[in-house]
């Protein structure tokens, strides 16, 4: 009897434990290959975000010089030093020369060609401004109720849409108040470098020049062939690639 016992508290120990096995397997299989897919999808963003930055740099780079180049590490170059001689003078518009690979070169830069630089290589990110501004309170008459509404107008926002009406008409008071808006604003980041590398492979992208004119530009994902990397010794990480951009159209759209 007290053999009988000590086997069915032995296997009772043994079960449990082969449950708590099985809990965690289940765990690993649900939430591991989830976690790799959002890693798969995050670095395909990434290197795509990479290409098109690339690319836009090939843009500008030929609206200075009237061609491409697959050179990509000397326009990245190219196009910021040009930036920062607008930085260092504002007058630097029109016909202009630079110093590239130990030549001088004729370069046009046009009128508002460092604002769209600005604009292009920025990321976007929510924020609030706070100001000071004088509010008006004025009474506005509702056409449907036939009553008088107390409303408040913004000096820059409303002066233009009550002109005609309540701007001449009756104002009770007038304050100075904070007024607290949800904008966008833009963080540049400079065109430094690790832009030429996969951020999945760390190999460079690929870039060539082709056409008659050289004038089609050809931005690759050194992934060709598809790329695997083994995971927690059961799992894979896979990526077919992550597609090309040829003169501004991007594969993957």
């Amino acid at each position: 009897m007290q053999e009988e016992q000590y086997y069915n508290e032995k296997w009772s120990f043994v079960i449990k434990w082969i449950a708590v096995i099985l809990f965690v397997v289940l765990l690993l299989v649900i939430f591991v290959p989830s976690n790799i897919w959002k890693d798969e999808n995050s670095m395909r963003q990434r290197s795509q975000w990479k290409m098109e930055q690339l690319w836009d740099a090939q843009r500008m780079y030929k609206k200075l010089t009237g061609y491409y180049d697959s050179d990509m590490k000397g326009v990245l170059w190219f196009v910021s030093a040009v930036r920062d001689s607008i930085l260092a003078d504002s007058d630097y518009t029109g016909i202009q020369k630079i110093v590239y690979k130990g030549k001088e070169v004729k370069i046009t830069v046009p009128a508002f060609w460092s604002t769209e630089y600005d604009t292009v290589f920025s990321k976007p990110y929510a924020a609030r401004d706070t100001s000071l501004a004088e509010v008006y309170t004025a009474l506005e008459l509702n056409l449907e109720t036939g009553e008088w509404d107390t409303v408040f107008l913004a000096e820059n926002k409303d002066r233009y849409k009550y002109a005609d009406s309540l701007w001449e008409g009756v104002i009770l008071d007038t304050a100075v108040d904070t007024i607290i808006e949800k904008v966008t604003k833009f963080k540049h980041f400079n065109l430094v470098d690790s832009l030429l590398v996969c951020p999945l492979t760390e190999k460079e992208y690929q870039v060539s020049v082709k056409g008659k004119e050289m004038d089609t530009v050809i931005i690759h994902s050194p992934i060709r062939g598809g790329y695997k990397e083994r995971k927690y010794f059961f799992f894979t990480f896979r990526d077919t690639g992550h597609g090309f951009i040829m003169n501004g159209e991007a594969s993957w759209e």
